[in-house]
């Protein structure tokens, strides 16, 4: 009954589109396919062509029929949402460098036995972040700047989507998308939810997130805040540096990535947070780790906005060019020297030469 209540309230929702939502999505440039048409894009859902699978929905990569240019990456929903077609206007209008774009959605299928609801992305090429610092799939690590600029990317999607009272809710690797420039793009806007100011939530629901990213506050509660997505980018930024999971296989409290991070700024080495193939001044990585720290506290109106986090890994990575640029110069500079000494050396040992061959000539 209570299925059979859920799916008539879809249709009906169907039927009757919110009004004005036409005209608000045609603005935004988020369009509306019909099922056929993401069934033609994804070879009738064929696994040949999916991407990936959660517990929200399977992730598909397609053409458009329309133009049979554009790549998609679609999102076939496994759990049906009532107030999908809300949910589609929230994230239609949001539009960041540091956001993947929405394109467009379809609503199809038989509403009694298997009702479909699909959400269309733009196809990020360069995969997830997950694959870039897991030490074990990139023989060629990701340099400290190039790991800051991704945060700092994340962190502005971030900022931008709290600016709406929007928490994401799964913050971690696997939704830090990764463009063709390196840019970050923030993922999997299926989680995403409404609300206003840096502690508001959802109200009561199911815990939404993945084990070691999740606010202990959110799994107290069941209320997911700004301030919770916070937490789980504190936790990301430590796993970034490391290559680490969050958890350890032994699941325990004490293994937890943040008690490595305490750790290592009570004893001020930095050895341990940082991927080992990783060149990096030991102060910025332990700069890092204090911050992410910082985003973990328990009293959630002590931890920083989004933006206070973007700005300080912005000062973190020009103090990390600024060494590195002066590395470089030092080094140039000894090389030069090296170069003086040398030829310096050259001129002396031919003058000493004409000297002998002088003698003997007289």
């Amino acid at each position: 009954m209570i299925l059979a209540g859920v799916l008539l309230c879809l249709r009906h929702k169907r039927q009757q589109r919110p009004k004005g939502m036409a005209g608000s999505l045609a603005a935004s440039h988020c369009t509306e396919f019909s099922l056929a048409e993401v069934l033609k894009a994804t070879n009738n859902w064929s696994e040949d062509n999916q991407l990936g699978s959660g517990a929200f929905g399977d992730v598909y990569k397609g053409v458009s029929p329309r133009d049979g240019t554009t790549v998609w990456a679609v999102k076939r929903a496994k759990l049906i949402d009532v107030d999908f077609q809300r949910e589609i206007q929230q994230m239609a209008d949001k539009n960041h460098p540091n956001l993947v774009r929405l394109l467009g959605f379809a609503i199809g299928g038989d509403m009694r036995t298997r009702p479909e609801q699909v959400l269309i992305y733009e196809f990020v090429p360069n995969g997830d972040l997950q694959t870039w610092i897991d030490p074990n799939k990139t023989p060629s690590p990701l340099s400290l700047q190039q790991r800051l600029d991704i945060l700092i990317g994340a962190a502005h999607g971030l900022k931008y989507l709290h600016s709406f009272g929007v928490v994401h809710r799964d913050i971690k690797p696997a939704n830090i998308l990764i463009g063709d420039d390196m840019q970050a793009k923030v993922a999997d806007f299926g989680l995403m939810r409404p609300g206003e100011g840096s502690t508001v939530g959802v109200g009561p629901t199911q815990v939404m997130g993945t084990p070691g990213y999740v606010d202990p506050m959110h799994s107290q509660t069941s209320k997911a805040t700004t301030a919770s997505d916070v937490y789980s980018f504190g936790v990301l930024m430590l796993v970034v540096l490391t290559g680490r999971p969050p958890l350890s296989d032994s699941l325990r409290e004490s293994s937890h990535i943040l008690s490595l991070a305490s750790e290592s700024l009570s004893s001020g080495t930095a050895a341990s947070l940082k991927n080992p193939k990783m060149e990096a001044p030991g102060d910025a990585v332990l700069r890092v780790a204090e911050l992410a720290i910082s985003c973990t506290v328990e009293r959630t109106a002590s931890r920083p906005t989004m933006a206070h986090v973007a700005n300080e890994l912005q000062a973190i990575r020009e103090e990390v060019a600024g060494k590195d640029e002066l590395s470089a110069a030092v080094k140039v500079d000894v090389q030069i020297q090296e170069m003086k000494d040398a030829v310096a050396g050259v001129g002396s040992l031919d003058a000493e030469l004409q000297l002998i061959g002088n003698r003997f000539s007289t």
